[in-house]
């Protein structure tokens, strides 16, 4: 199984590119919220920050896309259902973004007037979006779970990477699944997950995958 470097330094980036791309709109957005009666004066850092929120969907589908012929050789089902989740974490995240809008559009309609209303439906859709990325977890982390042990079966990365992984996955999927009954535990829980992409993503950067034979992964 020979993976190219050019391969393996793309599945790197992109994993980078959605981690910075979600923490930096996420930091845009929140901090236009922290004063919704502004929205309509602070448009442009709400949109640039919903716009890197989108771009991050993408890059999702980008990663489960191009794991998909590694995966495919051993675990094609496995591989599907990697993509699919992937795919799924995305739409879900994209709902996220436009609660997000609709409360762009409500800042505009109100022109600066703050009624009780207003802050209601600002709190709503608010967490609308909030409930969008604990669904998204979950549905990441319970979907990646095989994802890593497959990996680590394959022995394309160093053992200890892809258990984290599987380990991280299953704490992020838990965390979430907390967090939508109420009760914020869900960053405890996130530590590990966001660890293993980020260790991936600077090994596959660094190192790239390994060269393994079909009789020594088996």
């Amino acid at each position: 199984m020979n993976i190219t470097r050019l391969h393996s330094r793309t599945l790197g980036a992109l994993f980078l590119l959605a981690f910075f791309a979600y923490g930096f709109g996420t930091a845009l957005v929140t901090s236009v919220l922290k004063e919704p009666e502004l929205l309509a004066g602070q448009r442009a850092p709400f949109v640039g920050g919903a716009l890197l929120l989108l771009l991050n969907s993408f890059f999702i589908v980008g990663i489960g896309v191009l794991f998909f012929p590694i995966l495919r050789e051993r675990s094609p089902g496995i591989a599907l259902a990697y993509v699919c989740t992937r795919v799924m974490e995305a739409l879900t995240l994209i709902i996220g973004v436009v609660f997000l809008l609709c409360i762009l559009q409500l800042g505009e309609s109100a022109q600066g007037q703050t009624t009780p209303e207003l802050m209601t439906l600002v709190k709503v859709l608010s967490k609308g979006n909030v409930w969008a990325y604990q669904l998204a977890m979950t549905i990441l982390g319970a979907g990646s779970v095989a994802f890593c042990l497959s990996l680590y079966r394959s022995r394309l990365l160093p053992s200890w990477l892809p258990l984290l992984g599987a380990v991280g996955y299953g704490l992020l999927a838990l965390g979430s699944v907390l967090e939508l009954f109420g009760l914020p535990w869900g960053i405890l829980f996130s530590g590990p997950g966001g660890l293993f992409e980020l260790f991936l993503a600077g090994w596959l950067i660094a190192k790239g995958f390994r060269t393994v034979t079909p009789s020594v992964a088996a």
